[in-house]
């Protein structure tokens, strides 16, 4: 034992070799391949043909072994050479067509012979063939390959003897200290890229730089302008359900690449990777073979598509699904990668294909370019893909209309069918009943129109109930049934929605419940690892904010129209378009681009100027065509465009997009934006959403934002522009910084729904609609049984609109105040029922009744309501002193993940933004203080309905009339016990909770005494 501890001893002080060599990392890799997956090791030296990136021995021995019939006749018309000749004739189809198509449709010979070079894994369980014949695909390994003089590839992956993968190793516990970083060096400035194996297309499908940390892969080696991106897992933190951080887990007793080799280089998912994820991108502008670009997809996109047609061949159409992934991460690839993924799909036992169609919808007004192009693509036969074109445009029929081509395409042999979500509007329902036809839904930005309308007609277009015969008495009740059960969420459609910022309803509709019963997303790529990864970049890093001032001169300083909320927001907007704020803002702006960022990215840096409205729009350009006029010297080169919708009159002259560009048609603009004579854009709610310029470099900020829009303007700017390091600015006039980074809080990370609407809630609701007298129940029922005919006669129609009027005559007689919360009561009940019944099915008739009433009386009671905007007050004020301050700058702050987002149960309040700021100040103490999770609007929407009950409460009324607001107070206290008692079915928890807790019911009291004191008084003198 003594020996051995001297012997300890000695070793511990001499020079240690490193644990793991490259050369070790080669072998681990090797011995998994060969031992765990399958794969045969072959040496290169004997095996490996670098003109022609084949091991044809292999090749020749697979074509052999599956197609002995269509070799015997190639050895009979090539006679001695047929070996030499197939393998040339081979190696020209690669040339020709490239790897993947080659691998795709075979290879075709003289006399009508053809070889597949691979067997294809079945979609189908019961082709037991074809299943025979994927098991005599063979994979292999070769190790040290030289694919030119004097530069070796470490690892290269053969499939029947063709070359598809390169990977080259670094560990960095070596001698070298090398990591990925170096293999990509190499692979871009090291290693010719025009040998057979690295030549785009021709050569491996991709190329993956490895270390003992992480993964990079590049389909298309193009010495240094080769594009690597990240193919990591993601890390998890604190037992988290999804990966938010970049890089690779740390497993027990693994390296923490290992995923490569033990997951990815599978038999089944090499094969996945070949059929369902490497195509071809065609350019639309040379329509030529040669400027194609080979596509392969990150490590998250593969993971969502393998992981959602997973469950859905176990499940069915029995789910819905939720993927989260960050602007700029590839989700339309992803999207159309799933979408011909379900295509092809089969249901786990079954013999039929499990989706009669797969339909790609967005909620824009057309269907995205990029989106039409990768979809069609990815197509490996003509007439899979059908997209809905614009309306006019004839198609082969001779049909113009979206809808009728739409319809046609739904009936029709095609696969998958791209189109808007309006779209659907106009389409017959119930147009699949009793077909047993099942459809996917995948949904494109799936935030917005998912709940409303549109979404309630997708259901109804490919509903699929069963009809039947109802007796002449059930008739009103069985269409009613029929209506419920096309509105909500259908049996035979399963839906996918694809969204960077999901919000509550979005979380609720399609997301997943997890253990602690929230619901979340079925896959995610936060935003958080994209920017650690570099695939996009922080939008806030450099964030400058500044503050605009004028002073305000009014002519009449009593004047009582300028105190009013219309009043304000249109002083608000003549501030914003007032020339002394244009100018003055743009100067900064103009002068922020010209020093900063006109010289980035190899001078071709370009802004964006987001403006609040369509007259700003064209204010701001026109004061920037003066600036330029007088500045050619340093703008003359800086040319701009501006962005907005329809016509406007400013200065009692007409100003439309296409005028003020010069005769730019509008869809033309994105690409003449990205060309190098135009520098600057300034938009007016146009592409602050799905606009993809890599060049875009700054911000300047002239409107509110709030929330969602927020992120979703600021993040046209997240995009990286290699091979330049790109600095992305923002300059925000009107927001903070800090009401920005909440902004992003949600969705850094993962996003979480904190509180999903129930039935109760939409209960709740209805018991408000009911409370407000405005719908009569014979009156509902009538209306429904019109609404419900096939086809309504003129005196139907007549007599539907008398029952409208006579609802909205009702709202008509309300004093402002009570009309305005019975519209937002009538409003929030049509959202909560159209959502809810998409959601979580259920069956109410009566209440469906009700929504279907509501749906047109919203319409006439809106149409009537100006709210007070006919006030003018231009004349009544003028602007002086204008200044611009710089107020903040932020530079280098992380953001901060806070991932719950919830749902608005209120109705919206007539409470000031003041009063709901304490509100919810107060209600987070309760929350602290109690261990309760109440929510604002809860509680905003109890304090509106107690006031309406202590309001109708005669001591309170009487105490209003002859006291003073102080002892007013007092009775109010007095009481609220027992308004809250009278309340208390609404809301059973909240209500027992303000019953257990006197002082917290007296503090929320405080908040409405002011108002309703006034208020009643108010009421008092009048009806004097």
């Amino acid at each position: 034992m003594a020996e051995q501890g001297i012997s300890i001893e000695y070793d511990s002080m001499a020079p240690r070799r490193s644990p793991l060599t490259e050369r070790d990392f080669q072998n681990i890799i090797i011995d998994q391949l060969v031992h765990e997956n399958g794969y045969v090791h072959r040496l290169a030296k004997r095996s490996y043909d670098p003109i022609l990136a084949m091991d044809s021995e292999l090749l020749i021995d697979f074509l052999e072994r599956t197609q002995p019939e269509a070799i015997a006749r190639l050895q009979a018309i090539y006679d001695g050479g047929w070996r030499e000749t197939v393998i040339a004739r081979i190696a020209n189809e690669i040339a020709e067509c490239g790897l993947v198509r080659a691998i795709w449709n075979g290879v075709s010979f003289d006399s009508g012979v053809e070889l597949s070079l691979v067997h294809p894994r079945p979609s189908a369980g019961f082709d037991l063939a074809a299943a025979e014949l994927y098991e005599q695909n063979v994979l292999s390994v070769m190790d040290e390959i030289y694919h030119k003089e004097g530069e070796r590839i470490d690892l290269v992956i053969f499939l029947n003897g063709l070359a598809i993968f390169t990977l080259e190793l670094k560990c960095e516990s070596s001698g070298t200290g090398w990591s990925c970083r170096d293999a990509i060096r190499q692979y871009k400035f090291e290693r010719e890229c025009k040998t057979r194996l690295l030549m785009p297309k021709v050569g491996a499908l991709a190329h993956f730089a490895v270390d003992l940390s992480e993964v990079w892969a590049c389909p298309e080696l193009r010495g240094g302008d080769s594009k690597f991106l990240p193919f990591n897992k993601g890390v998890r933190e604190d037992g988290a359900a999804h990966e938010t951080r970049a890089g690779n887990p740390v497993e027990e007793g693994k390296i923490p690449t290992s995923y490569l080799w033990e997951e990815v280089l599978k038999r089944d998912s090499v094969f996945s990777l070949i059929y369902d994820f490497v195509y071809y991108a065609r350019d639309r502008k040379s329509r030529k073979k040669r400027d194609e670009r080979p596509i392969f997809p990150r490590y998250q996109q593969m993971r969502a598509v393998t992981r959602i047609a997973g469950d859905i061949a176990r499940n069915g159409t029995l789910r819905d699904y939720l993927v989260e992934h960050s602007a700029g991460s590839g989700k339309t690839n992803t999207i159309c990668w799933l979408a011909h993924k379900l295509a092809g799909l089969y249901a786990e036992g079954e013999d039929d294909l499990l989706f009669s169609k797969v339909l790609v919808v967005t909620d824009r007004i057309v269907v995205d370019r990029q989106l039409q192009a990768a979809v069609t693509d990815m197509a490996k036969t003509p007439g899979t893909v059908r997209v809905i074109d614009s309306e006019g445009r004839a198609d082969e029929d001779g049909e113009t209309s979206k809808s009728g081509k739409l319809s046609k395409a739904l009936t029709g042999n095609y696969r998958i069918v791209v189109c808007t979500m309006a779209t659907f509007l106009n389409l017959e329902r119930g147009f699949f009943d009793g077909t047993g036809s099942r459809f996917a839904v995948l949904i494109d930005e799936a935030h917005g129109s998912t709940s409303g309308e549109t979404m309630a007609a997708v259901n109804g277009v490919l509903s699929d109930i069963d009809l039947q015969r109802p007796s002449a008495i059930d008739r009103v009740s069985q269409l009613v049934s029929e209506d419920i059960a096309r509105s909500g969420r259908q049996r035979n459609v399963s839906i996918v929605g694809f969204t960077a910022t999901p919000t509550g309803r979005t979380l609720d509709m399609f997301g997943t419940l997890n253990k602690e019963g929230k619901k979340e997303a079925f896959d995610l790529y936060s935003m958080r690892q994209a920017i650690e990864e570099g695939f996009i970049l922080d939008v806030t890093f450099n964030y400058t904010t500044y503050n605009s001032f004028c002073r305000v001169v009014k002519s009449v300083s009593d004047d009582p129209e300028l105190e009013t909320a219309s009043a304000k927001r249109q002083l608000a907007h003549l501030i914003s378009v007032n020339d002394g704020t244009v100018e003055g803002n743009l100067r900064v702006m103009v002068n922020h681009f010209t020093s900063r960022v006109q010289g980035d990215l190899g001078g071709r840096a370009k802004a964006m100027i987001v403006t609040s409205s369509r007259e700003a729009a064209v204010r701001y350009r026109l004061a920037y065509e003066a600036l330029r006029r007088d500045n050619m010297g340093k703008l003359g080169h800086v040319r701009a465009l501006v962005a907005f919708s329809g016509e406007i009159w400013v200065d009692g002259e007409r100003y439309t997009e296409v005028l003020m560009n010069g005769g730019l048609a509008e869809n033309k603009l994105p690409d003449v934006f990205a060309q190098d004579g135009y520098r600057l854009l300034i938009v007016a709610d146009k592409y602050q959403t799905g606009f993809d310029e890599p060049l875009l470099s700054a911000m300047y900020v002239a409107k509110k934002l709030h929330g969602l829009s927020a992120v979703q303007t600021l993040s046209r700017l997240n995009r990286i522009c290699p091979p330049y390091e790109k600095r992305p600015y923002v300059l925000d006039f009107v927001n903070s910084y800090e009401d920005i980074a909440a902004a992003f809080a949600p969705y850094y990370e993962t996003t979480v729904l904190e509180n999903p609407m129930t039935l109760s809630d939409l209960r709740e609701t209805e018991r408000n609609l009911e409370e407000t007298g405005v719908l009569d129940a014979d009156d509902v029922r009538e209306f429904y049984r019109l609404l419900a005919k096939g086809k309504q006669s003129n005196s139907d129609k007549e007599r539907m609109w008398s029952l409208l009027a006579r609802a909205a005559s009702s709202v008509k007689s309300m004093d402002d105040d009570d009309a305005e919360v019975t519209r937002r009561i009538i409003r929030h009940f049509c959202r909560q029922y159209s959502f809810l019944i998409m959601a979580s099915p259920f069956k109410d008739e009566y209440m469906h009744m009700e929504y279907r009433f509501c749906q047109y009386l919203i319409r006439e009671i809106s149409a009537s309501h100006g709210g007070g905007e006919g006030l003018d007050i231009s004349d009544k004020v003028e602007f002086t002193d204008f200044t611009v301050e710089k107020s903040g700058e932020h530079v280098g702050k992380a953001l901060e993940a806070s991932p719950t987002v919830t749902i608005a149960r209120g109705i919206g309040t007539a409470l000031t933004k003041d009063q709901m700021e304490t509100l919810s100040r107060i209600v987070a103490e309760w929350n602290a203080k109690y261990g309760k999770c109440f929510d604002t609007d809860v509680a905003a929407s109890s304090l509106m309905t107690l006031r309406g009950t202590l309001s109708a409460n005669e001591k309170v009324r009487r105490s209003a009339r002859v006291n003073s607001k102080r002892d007013f107070t007092n009775t109010v206290e007095d009481q609220a016990e027992e308004a809250i008692v009278e309340n208390y079915d609404k809301n059973r928890e909240w209500y027992s909770f303000l019953l257990s807790q006197p002082q917290v019911g007296r503090e929320l009291l405080h908040l409405l005494v002011d108002g309703l004191y006034d208020g009643i008084r108010r009421e008092e003198e009048d009806g004097r």
